[in-house]
C-alpha cells in the first residue's frame, strides 16, 4: 500500500468522534496509467484527510477538497456525502478490485473499493435518460462503463456496433465493488445490488440474459450473427434503485479467462494449462510458470492465449506435488489413489458427476482437506465426505466460514484405506465447475480470528482489540499475539493466550508525543507446535480480518476483508481511561476489584459504558477474562454526567483457570451509532488467579 501525505483543509469540529463510515465510490472504475478524480462518500466528514491506503502497493491518492464540508450521519440507507480525491494509477498496476481506507486527523475509515482496468473508461451520461433501447447511450468497444442504478425501476441501456461473427464479453462489477461497504442497506431492508444483464437488438428482441455469475454479478459472452447495433442493459433484478448502487460494465473483444486448468503449479516449474474462457483464438492452450523465488499461495496471473494476454485469473503456487482428477464419475470401487501431501485439480463437465479418491492413514493421524472453488469466483458448491473401507460415512464437510468451500479436519480412527468423495451440492456441472483440493497430513494447529478492523488512538490513549483462537487437532498450547506494521508512536501490550484459554484483549497504546499518522497492520498468533516427527516448530498464523456491516434493522454483521487500519488522531471524546491498582489477585471462589476513572473531552457529554467485554446486546464479539471469571453485577455499568469514576468487580468460580499476570483492561465504550461503538481501554491490569489452596487435613 502507498500513503501520500498532502496539505489539507482545517477540520470541522465534532462533539462526538466516530470512525468514518465510507459508502460507494464514483466513478467506481479508473484506468491504469492515468490520473483520475473520484468521489468517496462518507457518513461523517473526511475533512483533514491526509492518507489513502490501498491493500496492494502502487496506487497513490490525495485529498482535493480545500474547504471544510459537513457530512452529518444522514440515517440508515443514505448514500453519504461525496469527497473528491485524485487517484494516480501506475501504467503497470495489476487490474482488479482494490480495498481502500482513508485516514483523517480525527478518525480512520471503514472499507471502500476501487476497480482498476486497462480498458477505456466511459461515464454514464447522468444528464440524459437511457432507460429504453431508443434512448441507449452510444459506447465504443472496448469500454469500462461507470454507472449507477440510482432510482427505483432504473434501467441503463448502452448501444454498441458489432460485426457478423464478432465475439464480445459483457461483465458487470457491482457486488464485488460494494460488498464490504459499511451500510449498503436500502429502503425496504434490501442490501447489495443484484445486477442482471440483458443483450438485445435495438428493436427489443432479447438475445441473451444473465444473472448471478460471480456471486450476484452477471456475465454474458455472445457471438453476433450479423452486422448492426445492439443494446446491453443493466438493472437490478428486483427493479430496486439507490445512489449507492454503483457498477462497472466491462465490454471487451479481448481474450477473457474464467480460470485455468489445472489450477496449480509447483514452484520452479512450468505447467501446461487449458484456459476456460472466450475469444481465446484457435485453441485454449497456455503455460503458467513459477520461479524458484515465487511466493507460495493463491495469486492472480495473466495467461497468454493464441489471441493475446487474458485478464488475470487465480493460480496456486505450491511446493506440493500436483495431480489431475480424471473427468467423469469415479465409481466407488475405482477411486483414484492419492499419496499425501498432494494437490488435486478436478472439474465436473456434466451434471450428476462425483469424484472419489482413496488414501492411506494410520490410527490417530490428523489430515486436512481444503477445497477452493467459490473463493475463486467459481460456481461449484462442493461437499466432501470421507468413508471407511466398509463404505461407512465417517465425516462430511460443506460450507466454510462465509464461503461455500469446505475445509475438513479428519482424525483417522484406525489404520486403513479411506475414500474421500467430492460433488456439487446440487449435482451441477459445466465448463466452470472446477476445484482445487489440498490434501495433506496435519497436526495440532490453530486459526486467529477476532475484532481488529480499525483503531483510532489519540496520543496518550489506548484502544482495545480482541483476538479469538480456533484450536484444531488437540492443540492446547500458549499463543503469543503480535501486531505488526503499527504507525509511528503506537505499540501494544504484550499478551500471550495461555493454555486453557481461547481469547484475549490486545491493548493498543499511542505515546504522548505520537504524530498524526496511520498504517495498515497485521495481527498474528505465534506458537511452538510439534511437527509430525515430534520436533518443536515455531508456527505463525495470520489473523482473519472481518469488517463491520450494518445489517437489516440496524444490527451488526461481519464480512471478510483484507485490511486492518490503525491511526493516530487529534484528541478524541475521552482523553484518558485509567485503572488502579495495576496488579490484582483473584482467589478461586472469591472476588477482586479495581477502580476505573475517565477524563472527558470538554465537548463530550454523553454517557460512557464501563465493561470488560465487547458486547452488542446479548452477542459477544470480544472477551478477555479467563474461563470461570465473570463481571459481578455490582460493577459500575455506566458513567454519566459528572460521574467520572466506577468500580470493576470480578468473580471467580472454584474452577476458574489459573493465570499469572494476565494483562486485562477496563473498557470505556462510547456509542457512535446504534450499532457501532468505540472501545477505549485503560492501562493494563495484571490479573493473577493462583491455584486453589488445599486446607490442612484435607
Amino acid at each position: 500500500m502507498v500513503v501520500l501525505i498532502v496539505p489539507t483543509a482545517s477540520t470541522t469540529a465534532e462533539t462526538k468522534v466516530g470512525f468514518r463510515q465510507l459508502g460507494s465510490t464514483t466513478p467506481i472504475v479508473v484506468r491504469r496509467g492515468q490520473v483520475s478524480t473520484i468521489n468517496i462518500r462518507s457518513n461523517y466528514t473526511l475533512d483533514g484527510a491526509y492518507s489513502v491506503l490501498f491493500d496492494r502497493p502502487g496506487i497513490t491518492a490525495k485529498f482535493l477538497e480545500t474547504k471544510p464540508i459537513a457530512a452529518p450521519r444522514s440515517g440508515r440507507g443514505r448514500p453519504g456525502t461525496p469527497f473528491r480525491f485524485e487517484v494516480n494509477v501506475p501504467a503497470g498496476q495489476p487490474t482488479g478490485v482494490y480495498e481502500l481506507r482513508v485516514a483523517t486527523r480525527t478518525a480512520v475509515s471503514s472499507v471502500a473499493h476501487l476497480l482498476v482496468t486497462d480498458l477505456p473508461v466511459v461515464a454514464e451520461d447522468a444528464g440524459k435518460e437511457n432507460g429504453q433501447p431508443a434512448e441507449a447511450q452510444p459506447v465504443n468497444v472496448p469500454a469500462a462503463i461507470a454507472g449507477v442504478c440510482e432510482k427505483t425501476e432504473d434501467v441503463d441501456c448502452y448501444v454498441i456496433a458489432a460485426s457478423a461473427g464478432q465475439s464480445l464479453t459483457f461483465e458487470i462489477f457491482a457486488q464485488r465493488v460494494t460488498g464490504a461497504v459499511h451500510s449498503m442497506q436500502s429502503g425496504g431492508g434490501t442490501y447489495l445490488m443484484d445486477p442482471i444483464l440483458t443483450l438485445s437488438t435495438t428493436g427489443g428482441q432479447v438475445l441473451k440474459q444473465n444473472d448471478n455469475h460471480v456471486g450476484g454479478d452477471a456475465f454474458i459472452s455472445y457471438t453476433f450473427p450479423a452486422n448492426g447495433d445492439y443494446v446491453i442493459s443493466v438493472r437490478d433484478a428486483r427493479y430496486i434503485g439507490n445512489t449507492k448502487y454503483v457498477y462497472c460494465l466491462k465490454i471487451s473483444d479481448r481474450p477473457y479467462a474464467h480460470a485455468v486448468f489445472p489450477m496449480a503449479v509447483q514452484r520452479g516449474q512450468s505447467q501446461p494449462v487449458s484456459i476456460v474462457g472466450h475469444q481465446l483464438g484457435d485453441n485454449d492452450a497456455a503455460t503458467v510458470s513459477a520461479g524458484e523465488s515465487a511466493t507460495v499461495g493463491w495469486d492472480s496471473h495473466i495467461v497468454t492465449a493464441d489471441a493475446g494476454p487474458t485478464n488475470s485469473v487465480p493460480v496456486l503456487i505450491t511446493d506440493t506435488p500436483q495431480v489431475v482428477a480424471q473427468d467423469g464419475n469415479h465409481a466407488p470401487d475405482a477411486a483414484m489413489p492419492l499419496s499425501l501431501p498432494v494437490g488435486v485439480s478436478g472439474r465436473f463437465t456434466k451434471n450428476d458427476q462425483s469424484h472419489r479418491f482413496s488414501f492411506e492413514a494410520m490410527k490417530d493421524q490428523f489430515l486436512r482437506f481444503d477445497l477452493h472453488a467459490h473463493r475463486l469466483g467459481l460456481p461449484l458448491d462442493a461437499t466432501i465426505e470421507i468413508h471407511d473401507a466398509a463404505a461407512k460415512k465417517l465425516v462430511e464437510g460443506d460450507d466454510g466460514l462465509q464461503t461455500k468451500d469446505p475445509t475438513l479436519h479428519f482424525k483417522a480412527p484406525a489404520d486403513g484405506t479411506y475414500t474421500l468423495s467430492i460433488r456439487d451440492l446440487h449435482d451441477r456441472g459445466g465448463e466452470r465447475f472446477q476445484y482445487h483440493l489440498s490434501a495433506e497430513p496435519s497436526g495440532p494447529d490453530f486459526e486467529v480470528h477476532g475484532e481488529y478492523y480499525y483503531a483510532q488512538i489519540a496520543p496518550g490513549t489506548r484502544m482495545a482489540w480482541f483476538v479469538k483462537l480456533k484450536r484444531f487437532n488437540g492443540f492446547t498450547g500458549p499463543v503469543e499475539i503480535a501486531v505488526d506494521d503499527l504507525p509511528d508512536g503506537v505499540s501494544f501490550e504484550p499478551v500471550t493466550i495461555p493454555a486453557g484459554m481461547d481469547h484475549c484483549m490486545v491493548n493498543l497504546v499511542a505515546d504522548t508525543n505520537a504524530p498524526v499518522n496511520a498504517s495498515l497492520v497485521t495481527v498474528s498468533g505465534r506458537a511452538e507446535i510439534a511437527d509430525l516427527n515430534g520436533d518443536k516448530q515455531s508456527v505463525t498464523r495470520f489473523g482473519r480480518v472481518t469488517c463491520e456491516l450494518q445489517s437489516q434493522g440496524g444490527g451488526q454483521a461481519r464480512w471478510p476483508v483484507n485490511t486492518s487500519i490503525v491511526g493516530v488522531t487529534d484528541p478524541l471524546d475521552l482523553l484518558s481511561v485509567t485503572a488502579e491498582p495495576t496488579e490484582i489477585t483473584l482467589p478461586k471462589g472469591g472476588k477482586a476489584e479495581f477502580t476505573v476513572k475517565i477524563e472527558r473531552n470538554a465537548e463530550f457529554k454523553e454517557s460512557v459504558t464501563v465493561a470488560m467485554s465487547f458486547m452488542y446486546f446479548t452477542n459477544s464479539f470480544g472477551d478477555q477474562l479467563p474461563p470461570g471469571v465473570t463481571l459481578a453485577k455490582a460493577s459500575t455499568g455506566r458513567l454519566a454526567g459528572d460521574t467520572l469514576e466506577g468500580k470493576i468487580i470480578l468473580e471467580a468460580t472454584d474452577r476458574a483457570l489459573t493465570v499469572n499476570r494476565l494483562p486485562i483492561a477496563a473498557l470505556a465504550r462510547v456509542p457512535i451509532t446504534f450499532s457501532i461503538t468505540t472501545n477505549y481501554a485503560s492501562n493494563p491490569v495484571y490479573l493473577t488467579i493462583p491455584e486453589a489452596t488445599v486446607n490442612a487435613g484435607d
